[in-house]
């Protein structure tokens, strides 16, 4: 799988699956893949040619974008460059809190354009993350580890998903996401809490994937498991949304899920970002 990480924020998270042979990595910011440029308009405008490797090997592929960066511009020269390739893009929801009037009005452009890009088809799958709920949730930490620790949360859920994308579950009710429905935000819990935590505030959710981690001693003996997650899985399509859950062992002392929700309605600034 061909991961790109692109601007600085993009690159950090990136850099973090050189640590899996399965996954071709590269790192696009200024001078590095991509020459610098003053405005969003010559990022636009930029060349891109991807690798070799990427062409001859790479049927998917993720790329990680901070919408707030002059940079970000670069992202439709690159998915043109990539057309041959199933592309998904993480897109980091910049802390609005923190940025200057021209970062939030990129920001504000960037989130539109990659929105109709997923809804015509040209990316595959877009994944909102909002990086101050991802701050509150994983940022606690000195200066020096702030922003490690939530690179760490994108990079660990992504590669898990990945993961159970590649190995068949233990047990499953699935279904495939209508083919429309490419606008998704991702949540986790402890199956224990069940409390689970939405990365982004997705409106108008209609489809929800529960993807299981269980611990493999607990799914060997536990005989309340298949009922718990079914009763998961009924709180959703009560709520109308079409549902579907898949569980797979894991090492892993505690059990846990992701989730992740679909829609295809054009999601909103919200007032407090404006």
């Amino acid at each position: 799988m061909l991961i790109i990480g692109l601007g600085e924020a993009g690159c950090n998270i990136a850099e973090l699956f050189k640590s899996h042979n399965q996954y071709d990595v590269e790192l696009l910011d200024e001078d590095k893949g991509i020459k610098k440029c003053s405005t969003v308009e010559e990022y636009d405008g930029i060349s891109y040619k991807p690798r070799k490797k990427a062409i001859k090997s790479a049927s998917a592929g993720i790329l990680f974008v901070c919408g707030s960066g002059k940079i970000a511009g670069a992202t439709l020269r690159i998915l043109k460059g990539l057309k041959h390739v199933n592309m998904q893009v993480v897109y980091i929801n910049p802390d609005l809190d923190y940025s200057s009037h021209e970062e939030q009005l990129r920001h504000k452009v960037h989130f539109s354009v990659l929105q109709e890009f997923a809804r015509s088809g040209m990316i595959k799958e877009l994944i909102l993350l909002d990086n101050k709920t991802l701050i509150e949730l994983y940022g606690h930490g000195t200066i020096y580890d702030y922003y490690q620790k939530v690179n760490h949360c994108v990079y660990s859920m992504i590669h898990t998903l990945n993961y159970c994308n590649n190995v068949k579950p233990e047990f499953s009710s699935s279904h495939k996401p209508k083919d429309f429905s490419r606008i998704c935000t991702i949540g986790y819990s402890l199956l224990e809490k069940n409390e689970e935590k939405l990365f982004f505030p997705l409106d108008n959710i209609t489809e929800t994937s529960y993807i299981i981690s269980i611990n493999k001693e607990q799914l060997a003996n536990d005989i309340g498991i298949l009922p718990m997650v079914k009763a998961l899985a009924k709180e959703n399509k009560e709520a109308g949304r079409q549902t579907s859950f898949a569980i797979w062992s894991t090492e892993e002392a505690e059990s846990y899920y992701y989730t992740k929700h679909y829609t295809h309605f054009i999601q909103e600034i919200k007032k407090e970002e404006e």
